[in-house]
């Protein structure tokens, strides 16, 4: 397999967790020294570290002759994973489709002050009716994001979850945040990715990553495969990745988690 060197950067500008958006840069073009170390991570990877599973090559490649336009996420659903039997299999093929058909959204990333996921209601709701308005939420997000066939890290997310849901593949939304070192200083910016989970292990994945990177000011995106970013068991996870747990557990008690209670 040919050395990766596309990476998911960060920009220089800091980003707040309300944001929660992200940026992708092309490696060559980055001074911000975190290339650097995701390139040295990455020299001594081999696809068994991330792909747990082998090879899914047979997957793909009936993914890839599907036709590109849906508008409906169930169909989607239906179609994507029909040819094929094992929860593994049905979350490659869901992961390969959205990376070979979701491009970012540079103008969507340059829309600033945007909360993307926000909710109100009254208190006095149950978790289920809060849950119910969250879950609506998720499934305009993931439609808009299916019919533009565009979106930021917490679309290519949400459309993820969506995708899994309809096939009673348990998932969640990841919140949190990825970091970089700029003059001996850690930064951080808010980003979006998924848990998944199957053969009785949670494992996280990152489509928006996988998927492929912009120029340096994101008006440009490249598609281009990373299955470094594909499947990683949860005492591997990306090293420039940190899951906020306690933001992704109050998110994840009201979305999905109750489906299972």
């Amino acid at each position: 397999m040919h050395k990766i060197t596309l990476l998911a950067l960060l920009s220089t500008v800091y980003l707040t967790h309300a944001q929660n958006v992200d940026s992708i840069y092309y490696y060559g073009l980055d001074t911000t020294g975190i290339a650097q170390s995701i390139a040295d991570d990455e020299k001594n990877w081999r696809e068994t570290d991330t792909v747990v599973y082998g090879n899914f090559s047979s997957v793909d490649e009936v993914v890839l002759k599907m036709k590109k336009h849906y508008r409906h996420i169930h169909q989607l659903a239906k179609d994507v994973t029909a040819p094929f039997k094992t929860e593994e299999e049905k979350v490659r093929a869901i992961f390969c489709w959205i990376t070979a058909n979701i491009a970012y959204d540079t103008k969507e990333y340059h829309i600033k002050n945007k909360k993307v996921g926000s909710v109100s209601y009254k208190r006095s709701l149950s978790k289920q009716e809060k849950a119910e308005k969250w879950e609506e939420v998720y499934y305009k997000y993931a439609s808009k994001v299916l019919r533009k066939n565009k979106g930021v890290c917490e679309g290519y997310a949400t459309l993820f979850y969506e995708l899994c849901k309809y096939n009673n593949i348990t998932c969640e939304v990841v919140l949190g945040k990825v970091k970089k070192e700029r003059n001996g200083k850690i930064r951080y910016a808010g980003h979006a990715w998924n848990k998944v989970y199957f053969n009785e292990q949670w494992f996280y994945i990152d489509a928006t990553w996988a998927s492929g990177y912009c120029d340096e000011k994101v008006t440009v995106f490249t598609p281009a495969l990373s299955n470094y970013y594909y499947i990683t068991c949860m005492d591997k996870p990306y090293p420039s990745h940190i899951e906020i747990e306690k933001r992704t557990k109050r998110r994840n008690d009201l979305v999905g988690n109750y489906l299972r209670q």
